[in-house]
Parts: C-alpha cells; structure tokens; sequence
C-alpha cells in the first residue's frame, strides 16, 4: 500500500468552522432554515438551549409551546430582530403565538421590501 503525503484521511468530508451568521444568535432572530423537511421555512429563535442549539416556531406550524429544535448550521440568520419578542423574553413575559405571528409577518415584509424596494 502506498502511502500518499499531504492527505490525511482521503474520501472523507471536511467541516466547516462555525457558521458566522448564526454567531450571536438572540431570542426573536428572523432565521430561514436551510436543512431538513422543513426547508425554506421562516421562523423566529424563541429559546436558546446552547451554543449550537436553538428553538423556533413560527406561531402556525411550529406553536411557542412546542418549539422546534434546530442547529444552527441548519438555519441562516436573516439579520432581524422582533423588538416586542426580545423585549418580552427579557422581562420574563410569556411569549404568544399571536406575538409570533405577528412579529413574523412584520419582519418578512420588511426582508420583502429590502430585496424589492
């Protein structure tokens, strides 16, 4: 057997460092997921379970009190944040799926109006 330098485990895939926009996720991020059946989806980060771990629901499908775990390499970041979300989780409030609607719909048609001014 020959052993080629340079290669060390050929045939296996290699992992990408952290995914820098999910870097600083926060409670009532807009995400998109990006893997699993679910993909394409917009939800809201309703729960922080570690660094690599966070739970969703978009208020319809995924309810606030059965939030989807998702890792965060399988989510991207669209970069906004529900202010009434974020406010709610900091004083301790209970969040509602009604909140989360509605904090999703306002946040897509801003995204909307970003991509077609």
């Amino acid at each position: 057997m020959e052993i080629i330098e340079g290669t060390d485990n050929p045939g296996t895939k290699s992992r990408r460092s952290s995914d820098s926009s999910m870097v600083g996720a926060q409670i009532g991020l807009l995400v998109k997921s990006r893997q699993g059946r679910d993909k394409g989806r917009y939800y809201l980060v309703v729960g922080i379970e570690s660094e690599t771990i966070v739970r969703v629901a978009d208020g319809d499908l995924r309810k606030v009190e059965s939030p989807k775990r998702k890792n965060i390499r399988h989510i991207k970041s669209c970069g906004l944040i529900a202010s009434e979300i974020q406010e709610k989780a900091i004083d301790g409030k209970r969040i509602t799926n009604a909140d989360v609607r509605k904090g999703l719909k306002s946040l897509l048609e801003e995204l909307e109006s970003e991509i077609y001014p």
